[in-house]
């Protein structure tokens, strides 16, 4: 089921990367940029949350909080 979250308003700052899938056993990784792992203080080891999602034109995207907290329901 999909569900819609009409309080979600992206925006973008300008900043991107491109990360290659890294597969090992059953578990496939991607990368971060150091530049955004030092410039918000992040900490190898720190767990972050990510969620599936869908933009307007219906592409799939992957949203990270940075933060290391749960999207609030």
């Amino acid at each position: 089921m999909v569900k819609k979250d009409s309080e979600v308003n992206l925006k973008f700052f300008g900043i991107g990367w491109k990360s290659k899938i890294i597969m090992k056993r059953a578990t496939a990784y991607i990368s971060i940029n150091k530049l955004i792992v030092d410039g918000n203080g992040l900490e190898k080891g720190q767990v972050l949350y990510s969620y599936l999602a869908e933009d307007k034109e219906g592409r799939k995207i992957m949203i990270t909080y940075l933060d290391g907290k749960r999207k609030e329901k």
